[in-house]
């Protein structure tokens, strides 16, 4: 069941609605967010009926724009420039969110030192339709009940003490979903070169992909204890978990995965702070 969002009274910026910004905004739109109270700055988004929308900052804030909840969603090296504009409007009863990678709340900070309080959010593409998961961490006054109200309709949400694993947490999770869709189109891939055509490769990739996160979900088990459910010694998945496992050859891969997709995040939080 959608979680609702009609309670939910404070006027909204959105400072870049591109693809993630644009998945949260439609989720919460369904969930019931009145359009009325949402404002989006951002010359190419969609335009999202009932909403209105602004080509640069300046001409929010010259049409007397005020929102109680900004949310900044365009890419993080342009923090300086948006900073200088959206600075001056931010007061004491603003929330000031953040989907920027490597962006620290500490920066937020400084940038916004007026806010009521700086909350970092780490989304991801499946909040898209409810099944995304949300990293959060605050500081200053946050109205963290407010927070999870909005969070909530996303899909899952986990709150952090700080957010010094957040560059961490932007691989792992936020650009998590891609790595996943690579791993399904490999392989979908393999399946068509072993002699499946394309579109059957794909579907049963899919199915198989989903439903064994759908089962590991539910099931409440360890992804230990279902490979033992499904492999036995000597037989067709062992062989192929024998190949999987061969020299922890795996597990380095997706380590270097994550390992450089953090790092990018924290290059980018350089050049937003200027020292890239």
């Amino acid at each position: 069941m959608t979680k609702t969002l009609k309670g939910f009274t404070g006027r909204m910026l959105l400072v870049g609605c591109g693809n993630m910004a644009g998945a949260m905004l439609d989720r919460w739109l369904k969930a019931g967010l009145d359009p009325a109270g949402v404002a989006i700055v951002d010359p190419f988004a969609a335009p999202r009926e009932g909403i209105a929308q602004f080509a640069s900052l300046a001409e929010w804030i010259g049409s007397g724009g005020a929102a109680e909840w900004i949310m900044l969603g365009m890419k993080p090296q342009q923090l300086g420039e948006v900073a200088s504009e959206l600075a001056e409007v931010v007061t004491g009863e603003t929330h000031l969110l953040s989907i920027l990678a490597g962006v620290s709340l500490a920066d937020l900070a400084t940038r916004f030192p007026a806010a009521r309080a700086q909350v970092r959010i780490l989304p991801n593409l499946a909040a898209r339709i409810g099944a995304g998961v949300s990293a959060v961490a605050t500081s200053g006054d946050a109205d963290d009940k407010a927070i999870h109200a909005l969070l909530d309709p996303l899909g899952q949400t986990v709150a952090l003490a700080d957010d010094s694993t957040m560059d961490l947490v932007t691989a792992f999770t936020g650009s998590g979903p891609a790595f996943v869709f690579r791993l399904i189109e490999s392989y979908a891939a393999a399946g068509e070169r072993l002699g499946l055509s394309a579109e059957d490769a794909l579907k049963l990739a899919t199915a198989t992909f989903g439903g064994a996160t759908a089962l590991l979900a539910d099931s409440g088990e360890k992804p230990g204890a279902l490979i033992a459910q499904v492999a036995s010694k000597g037989g067709t998945t062992q062989a192929g978990l024998d190949v999987l496992d061969s020299d922890g050859q795996l597990a380095a891969l997706l380590t270097n995965v994550l390992r450089a997709a953090r790092d990018r995040g924290r290059e980018l939080a350089d050049i937003a702070r200027g020292e890239g």
